[in-house]
């Protein structure tokens, strides 16, 4: 049982060994499939990219491995999901401070796009990029 799933997209996810010695293949829409093996004991673990790198019996231990893992591939750390905080998009977690806004390059609201398999032209102008993520922000009407 999956307990913690990377917010930005990447394959990093907590495990709660339920099914303690098995496989668990996951198929997905595009035909492609993931199997993860559940450890023969332990409480926890961690996997990335399909591949079990940590086991504990602490979830304080597995949550701190998780944490340094998801370091590794972005800054903005989010941890858990929080309902009103957070929004979906591309089944990617974003919160208010994720948006890029004017401040940001062309690069980094494209590479905020990528991630949430959101399209857009490739000749596209950094204002036509913008008009594109404030229809996604929930938050743009709003006076914070």
């Amino acid at each position: 049982m999956v307990i913690r799933r990377s917010s930005q997209g990447e394959n990093i996810r907590i495990y709660r060994n339920t099914s303690p010695g098995s496989t668990r293949v996951r198929k997905y829409s595009d035909g492609t499939t993931q199997s993860v093996e559940y450890p023969s004991s332990y409480t926890y673990f961690v996997s990335v990219e399909g591949e079990v790198l940590k086991k504990t019996n602490s979830l304080k231990v597995a949550e701190e491995f998780y944490t340094d893992e998801c370091k590794k591939k972005y800054d903005n750390v989010h941890g858990r999901i929080q309902v009103g905080k957070h929004k979906m998009i591309g089944k990617v977690c974003t919160a208010k401070e994720d948006y890029p806004t004017s401040s940001n390059t062309k690069s980094e609201i494209k590479s905020f796009l990528d991630i949430r398999s959101i399209k857009y032209e490739s000749d596209s102008t950094k204002s036509e990029l913008l008009d594109i993520v404030t229809k996604l922000n929930p938050y743009s009407e709003l006076d914070w």
